[in-house]
């Protein structure tokens, strides 16, 4: 009768130290290269062209279909009612040669009301937008709360430094 029996190979023990050498080898690699980070608010880092975080509204060109608001796949957009006619001066309505009027497309008066505390900047709405009333930028300081990182269709139309006064 014989016994299958299987050799059992004994690893190799690591030779002392080695460990150790590897380690400052790598770290060693890194002592004389420039550093990656930056010291943020007097540093500005190298931005990249196509980088864009920053959603503004064109409420002029909205025509509150809501395809925004349906295609985020984190629901961080909801759609509000915003009337333009009573608030009808600066960038908010639309200037004519007979004065200023809301916009005529949207009847309900729905713009995208945008929460950045759960956006993920995937772009999505301002891919399906059919007027292009959504589009991302370069501006990323969002110096906010956390309870107020919701933007509203009328902060939506503004530059980040109004928004924060």
């Amino acid at each position: 009768m014989t016994a299958n029996v299987k050799e059992i190979e004994i690893p190799k023990k690591p030779l002392p130290l080695i460990g150790e050498i590897q380690t400052m080898y790598h770290v060693g690699k890194f002592i004389f290269k420039k550093p990656v980070t930056v010291q943020y608010p007097e540093e500005k880092g190298d931005i990249p062209e196509r980088f864009r975080y920053r959603i503004f509204l064109s409420p002029e060109s909205c025509i509150g279909c809501t395809l925004c608001q349906q295609i985020c796949p984190n629901h961080s957009i909801k759609m509000e009612v915003w009337d333009l006619s009573s608030q009808n001066t600066g960038a908010h309505a639309i200037k004519t040669a007979r004065g200023v009027r809301e916009n005529a497309q949207n009847k309900r008066h729905l713009y995208p009301d945008v929460n950045f505390g759960t956006c993920t900047v995937c772009r999505n709405c301002e891919e399906i937008c059919p007027t292009n009333a959504i589009y991302l930028t370069h501006e990323f300081e969002t110096a906010r709360t956390r309870n107020s990182f919701t933007y509203s269709p009328q902060e939506l139309t503004m530059q980040e430094k109004d928004v924060i006064k």
